[in-house]
């Protein structure tokens, strides 16, 4: 199977500020994620797809949360939908994540059904 080389992205930066490495397939982003393992043995990283692009990119297994593909109509203060996680133990994930960043947040469960938000908002 032939795969394309992988490019930096014109759109997606890291933390630092560099471009991310994106994949047009989720098996060509497998592919760099098994070549990046079996040269780093402290971070793992796995592939996912971007919200922002929609191709792949690499991340650190330690910073990465599942999410839901299905949307509710819950939506943040900027009326942007919210993302959902499968279940609390990842939604606590991403808010440990956010907090790295000084972001305090709290998790809860979707009124409709649909996983778990996040909300910046301590009471619920």
């Amino acid at each position: 199977m032939y795969f394309s080389p992988p490019s930096k992205s014109s759109t997606c930066y890291s933390r630092r500020g560099t471009p991310l490495t994106e994949y047009n397939f989720w098996g060509e982003a497998k592919q760099g994620a098994n070549y990046e393992n079996s040269r780093n043995f402290d971070v793992y990283f796995v592939p996912y797809q971007c919200d922002r692009c929609g191709k792949f990119h690499l991340k650190p297994e330690e910073f990465y949360v599942p999410k839901l593909d299905t949307r509710c109509s819950c939506t943040d203060t900027n009326g942007y939908y919210k993302d959902a996680y499968p279940n609390k133990s990842a939604a606590l994930k991403m808010a440990r994540i956010r907090l790295m960043s000084g972001i305090r947040l709290s998790v809860y469960s979707c009124p409709e059904g649909n996983g778990w938000h996040l909300t910046s908002h301590p009471w619920r």
